[in-house]
C-alpha cells in the first residue's frame, strides 16, 4: 500500500495542464456507486449524502474492509489544476495533523475529474447533539472543551490556524465498550481542515468565511488587530457559548462588531462568564492568548 507521501505525489501528478472543469465534467457519484482509488487500491461504496459545505459535499461510504467512513468530494471551484492543488494541500494538512482529537484521513484520490478525500466517520456533529432532548451544556462543556482545545493547541503548535471551528466541524465519535455494551465512549473530534492556513499567512482580504463565522478582526483588522491563531480562540468561545445555551446561535456582522457575543457571555455564571468573555473580546491583543490559557480559565476557581 502506498504511504502518505506517495499518495500526495499521486494527487500532485494528476493533470499537469491547466484546464477548466465545467459542471458537466464534474460528476457527483450515485448512491451505491463503487469507486476504486489508484493510490491505495481500496474500493469505496458511496452511501447517502451527509451534508454540503462551501467547498465540498460529504457522503457516507464504506471500504473494502467494511469500515464505515465518510468521503469529502471537492467542488469544482476554479480550474482543474486549482482544485487538484486544493486537494493536495488539504491532504498534506490532514497528514500533518495526526492527533487523537482530529479526524483521521485514510485516502485521497481523483476519479473522473473529481477529487475525493476519505476520512473516518463520526457519530454526529456537536450542533446536532446539543439539540437533542435533555441536553445540558453544563454537563457536556468540560469534556468537549478539554478535547477540542487539545486539538486546537496541537494545530497552533504546528504554526497553523484552523479558521473554521464551529458546531458543524466538531464531531462526536462514539464507540461501544466491549465490557459494558450498554455504555458508549465519546471522543470529540475537530474536522474539516480545508481552510487551515499558516498563522503567519492569515489576512482578512484572502480569507473566505461565512458571515456568521466572522471574527471582528476579519471584518476590520485596522481597528481590532491582525488575524492570527487567536481567531480560533474566538470561534471556540462562540461554540462553547452555544453549548451552554443548548442551541446553535449566530450573530449578525453588526452584532459581532458591537461585541454582542462577549456581552452575552458576561450573563453566564462563573467560571464560564470569565473564560468566555475573555475569549470573545473584539480586540485580538486583549483576547485569550492560547488554547492552554482558555482551558485554565475554564477551570479557575477564583
Amino acid at each position: 500500500m502506498p504511504n502518505e507521501n506517495e499518495q500526495i505525489e499521486h494527487l500532485a501528478a494528476i493533470a499537469p495542464e491547466q484546464i477548466t472543469v465545467p459542471e458537466a465534467v464534474f460528476t457527483l457519484p450515485e448512491v451505491g456507486a463503487r469507486i476504486t482509488s489508484e493510490a491505495t487500491g481500496n474500493t469505496y461504496r458511496i452511501g447517502e449524502l451527509i451534508g454540503e459545505g462551501n467547498f465540498g459535499y460529504v457522503y457516507h461510504c464504506s471500504d473494502t474492509w467494511e469500515n464505515e467512513l465518510a468521503v469529502k468530494i471537492l467542488k469544482p471551484k476554479g480550474t482543474y489544476e486549482e482544485v487538484r492543488d486544493a486537494a493536495v494541500a488539504e491532504f498534506e494538512k490532514l497528514k500533518l495533523f495526526r492527533h487523537p482529537n482530529i479526524t483521521f484521513v485514510f485516502d485521497a484520490f481523483e476519479f473522473q475529474h473529481t477529487f475525493y478525500i476519505v476520512c473516518e466517520k463520526c457519530w454526529k456533529p456537536i450542533n446536532e447533539f446539543m439539540q437533542s432532548e435533555g441536553f445540558n451544556g453544563r454537563v457536556w462543556l468540560r469534556p468537549i472543551a478539554r478535547q477540542l482545545l487539545q486539538a486546537v493547541h496541537y494545530i497552533h503548535c504546528n504554526h497553523f490556524a484552523h479558521q473554521d471551528i464551529h458546531g458543524g466541524n466538531v464531531f462526536i465519535q462514539a464507540a461501544k465498550d466491549d465490557l459494558s455494551p450498554d455504555d458508549m465512549i465519546f471522543t470529540y473530534m475537530l474536522g474539516d481542515l480545508g481552510l487551515a492556513k499558516l498563522a503567519a499567512e492569515m489576512d482578512a482580504e484572502n480569507t473566505v468565511l461565512a458571515d456568521w463565522m466572522r471574527a471582528p478582526e476579519s471584518i476590520n483588522p485596522a481597528k481590532f488587530g491582525a488575524m492570527d491563531h487567536r481567531m480560533d480562540i474566538y470561534h471556540c468561545g462562540l461554540l462553547f457559548l452555544q453549548i451552554l445555551l443548548g442551541r446553535p446561535h449566530t450573530f449578525t456582522r453588526e452584532e459581532v462588531l458591537a461585541g454582542a457575543p462577549r456581552e452575552l457571555a458576561l450573563t453566564l455564571e462563573a467560571p464560564y462568564s470569565f473564560a468566555l468573555e475573555k475569549s470573545l473580546r473584539r480586540h485580538v491583543d486583549y483576547r485569550t492568548a492560547s488554547a492552554l490559557e482558555f482551558w485554565r480559565d475554564l477551570n479557575t476557581t477564583a
